[in-house]
């Protein structure tokens, strides 16, 4: 072989060489052979109801590879979250040159083969002050991602995440139908009911005091029944004044059904009326379309729905028969308002003890002997035994009817008496 043609040889190989390193330069700075992925999860935490407070959180949810599928990054992320608010971490599998290998769970590299690879994340612990009340989202996601070149011939990634209770094996993922998760979201929260009393004064006579106090008390119908904070034996009661309350959270954490009583104690405060009706509240638990447990609550008294147990008291200030001994209401078994007023109690009208005076200051006077000397004479007449018989049909009556007949009576024979001296003088 010639100089010159081994000069030829060796410049095409040249050429050849430094095109394809050029290539391979490309093709690596590119990072068309290795492509990532990152799978975002979030992390909430309802709020519990309670408004004194706000609680925190430490969750920590894991990705477990499944059939060998290469390991991620991190397999555990733990992050804090707030009450009432939604934290997110993300698993992500990447080649960074920064992160030291030797503290990574996983490869430090993305994706290099076309393929399909599976995944399962959880939520493994949640540890937190005061979260006894609090459902733990047990959640298992199923992740797929898929690895492929696209028309560029550049290798690309996608993720799929289902429920596991909907996935079979790999081909539900790709199946039009399938029931894909927007994210992958745990909800940490509770299911909790609160059944609130309504306290209304009516002021038949005068003004109520503004710091009066009612106490209501709500019972379980059984006793391991959920109760609220500060429940002694399934027994709530609280003091309140007029107004909306509450008697506190019942938390749940199993479907059920739940029933309760609800009632106002008798304190006898004076001038003071009580609603005797009792309420009954069930509250039914059960698992919505997304699986979470609910709580629906029915208020009832009698065949009636409230939305609310409202009791109405009545205050009359001028009156002693409306005491603490009287209740204004009682409740049979149905629940229904049923009256209670005592009638043995006497009514002190001011105005029949004007005239009851009046009457006694009469009898003592001289006038007052000149008519009881009459009204002696007219009873034994036979004028006496005709108003003595209205008298007798008219004691069933009404006690002002009677009263004013009487007065009527007593002013007609004054009149007589008058005429009949008048008479007696003349005559003389």
């Amino acid at each position: 072989m010639s100089r010159v043609l081994r000069k030829n040889y060796i410049g095409a190989f040249m050429v050849m060489l430094f095109a394809l390193l050029l290539n391979i330069s490309a093709f690596a700075e590119t990072g068309k052979y290795e492509v990532d992925a990152k799978i975002p999860v979030s992390i909430k935490m309802e709020e519990d109801g309670e408004k004194d407070s706000v609680k925190k959180m430490t969750a920590t949810v894991r990705i477990n590879p499944l059939d060998g599928a290469p390991a991620f990054y991190q397999d555990e992320l733990t992050k804090e979250v707030e009450e009432g608010k939604t934290e997110t971490v993300t698993f992500t599998k990447k080649s960074d040159s920064s992160i030291d290998p030797s503290q990574a769970s996983g490869y430090v590299s993305g994706f290099t083969d076309v393929g399909d690879y599976e995944y399962e994340i959880i939520q493994t612990k949640v540890t937190g002050d005061g979260l006894d009340e609090y459902l733990i989202d047990e959640t298992v996601y199923r992740v797929l991602v898929s690895v492929r070149y696209n028309q560029y011939n550049d290798l690309v990634s996608s993720v799929v995440a289902c429920k596991e209770e909907d996935i079979t094996d790999v081909e539900d993922f790709y199946a039009e139908n399938a029931p894909k998760q927007d994210k992958i979201e745990f909800v940490n929260y509770t299911c909790y009911s609160d059944p609130p009393v309504k306290k209304v004064v009516v002021n038949d006579n005068g003004k109520a005091p503004d710091d009066v106090k009612f106490r209501f008390s709500m019972k379980a119908d059984d006793k391991s029944y959920p109760m609220p904070e500060g429940s002694v034996d399934g027994v709530k009661t609280i003091t309140t004044g007029v107004g909306e309350y509450e008697f506190g959270n019942m938390y749940y954490k199993k479907e059920g059904t739940y029933t309760y009583k609800v009632v106002e104690e008798n304190d006898g405060t004076p001038h003071f009326t009580y609603d005797g009706t009792m309420y009954s509240v069930k509250v039914v638990v059960e698992k919505n379309a997304d699986g979470k447990l609910v709580a629906n609550r029915t208020i009832t008294y009698g065949d009636l729905v409230a939305d609310i147990a409202t009791f109405t008291n009545h205050y009359n200030s001028g009156s002693s028969a409306s005491n603490s001994s009287s209740s204004s209401s009682s409740t049979s078994s149905d629940g229904v308002h049923r009256s209670d007023w005592n009638d043995s109690e006497e009514y002190n009208d001011p105005a029949g003890s004007v005239l009851g005076a009046v009457r006694d200051a009469i009898e003592d006077g001289p006038v007052g002997q000149v008519l009881g000397a009459a009204r002696d004479l007219v009873e034994d007449s036979p004028v006496g035994q005709v108003l003595g018989a209205v008298r007798g049909a008219t004691r069933t009556g009404d006690n002002s009817f009677m009263m004013i007949s009487g007065l009527c009576f007593l002013a007609a024979m004054a009149v007589l008496v008058g005429w009949i001296t008048t008479f007696i003088k003349r005559s003389r």
